[in-house]
């Protein structure tokens, strides 16, 4: 590679890097083509970027950036994964190809700044995706208004009741 080559190189990761809320380091060596092609595609569909990077080039993308600690213990081929939209739905496609194919290991990723371990990856994983969060969160505030107006009616309906029963009461009587 030529060095202005080298340089735009360089300067485009950067500015993907910078781009990103999620970034996750994987390593892939094994991975046959086909099993490679089904995740990009995975990772497509959620809304990731996936690119095999050289550790040299990485290297200089990241200095002086947030990212300097994707390039920590960095020895062999590896790949970066990069999500600007949904870092939970990134985290578990990622999870679940690395649980079927064991040539493929999730090794770091940072997200919005802090870095996080493998184990931290598994457990950003578990998480509920954006969807399901934003259903949960309409749920819940279309709950509140109707319990609200349970509890409004809840008195004059006790009331009714009241009154029925003592009616029925002194219809027995009588």
């Amino acid at each position: 590679m030529r060095r202005e080559t080298k340089q735009e190189y360089i300067a485009g990761l950067k500015e993907q890097l910078l781009d990103s809320q999620f970034v996750l380091r994987t390593r892939f060596t094994g991975l046959d083509v086909s099993s490679m092609t089904a995740l990009r595609a995975n990772l497509r569909n959620s809304g990731t970027g996936y690119k095999v990077v050289k550790n040299t080039l990485l290297r200089l993308a990241v200095e002086g950036t947030q990212y300097e600690s994707l390039v920590e213990d960095l020895k062999g081929p590896i790949a970066l994964a990069f999500s600007s939209e949904d870092p939970v739905a990134t985290a578990k496609v990622l999870t679940e190809f690395a649980k079927d194919a064991e040539c493929f290991t999730l090794e770091q990723a940072v997200l919005d700044g802090k870095a996080l371990s493998a184990s931290d990856i598994e457990t950003l994983a578990e998480l509920p995706s954006m969807d399901v969060l934003r259903a949960q969160f309409l749920g819940l505030l279309q709950s509140v208004p109707q319990k609200f107006l349970g509890v409004l009616e809840a008195p004059g309906r006790e009331l009714v009741g009241v009154l029925a029963a003592r009616q029925r009461e002194l219809e027995e009587a009588s």
